[in-house]
């Protein structure tokens, strides 16, 4: 069972993050929103537990009918797990100074705090980054979380750096966003730095790729249906 409190403070603890968030009244959140469960995901070196929503087709009609976003960031995608059981194989060393990008329900930052980085999680959706924060809580790991998309954001993200470790999960399923991380990358890393970037094979993904290969030398390594590249500066 995860360390943390029980299911009832949890969830009001969020309720009362996205409210503040979205700017509203916690009686106002839509109900999938909060219909939430909690997933533990065996990984080595031990298991972390997860926040979610648990309809995550109630929560994206809701959302849809609200005129708001579609929330990818909902859901644990296969990527995010690729991308942790990779860094919890190969931890980053204490003090590593590294961002999620995209991070969703936050999976990989959670890995990486473990082994004593410093982490920076962030997404441009604030209903993630209240249940990345309590998905971290929630394994009693610190991170700074914070709300950031890659293209809007750039600048700003940029003024968090350098980094020795940048870490995304399945983020390319936009040209928007292949564009943007193609050019915000360069600006985050460390000279000796390094990017691990989980991808299904996206269109976007392999858009990036192609263009990217002029700044970094690339390693692919193929788990099931994802491909996990490793990225450093040329």
């Amino acid at each position: 069972m995860p360390p943390s409190p029980s299911l009832t403070a949890l969830h009001a603890s969020l309720a009362e993050r996205l409210a503040e968030l979205r700017g509203v009244r916690p009686e106002d959140l839509p109900e999938p929103l909060l219909d939430v469960v909690v997933r533990g995901v065996k990984l080595p070196g031990g298991e972390v537990y997860i926040v979610r929503p648990d309809d995550w087709e109630a929560l994206r009609d809701e959302e849809g009918a609200a005129a708001r976003p579609i929330p990818y960031w909902a859901r644990l995608w296969q990527s995010a797990e690729i991308l942790a059981r990779a860094l919890a194989r190969q931890p980053p060393r204490p003090g590593t100074k590294v961002i999620e990008l995209g991070c969703g329900l936050g999976l990989p930052s959670i890995v990486a705090a473990r082994g004593g980085a410093a982490v920076t999680a962030t997404d441009g959706h604030e209903d993630a980054v209240a249940f990345a924060a309590h998905s971290l809580a929630l394994n009693e790991q610190e991170a700074t979380v914070i709300r950031a998309d890659i293209a809007n954001d750039a600048d700003a993200l940029a003024d968090l750096g350098p980094f020795d470790l940048v870490l995304a999960a399945d983020v390319l399923y936009t040209v928007a966003n292949a564009d943007a991380m193609l050019l915000i990358l360069p600006r985050l890393l460390e000279p000796d730095g390094r990017v691990l970037l989980a991808d299904p094979d996206r269109a976007g993904g392999r858009r990036f790729l192609a263009a990217a290969r002029s700044l970094f030398h690339v390693q692919t390594k193929e788990d099931d249906d994802v491909k996990l590249h490793t990225l450093r500066p040329r």
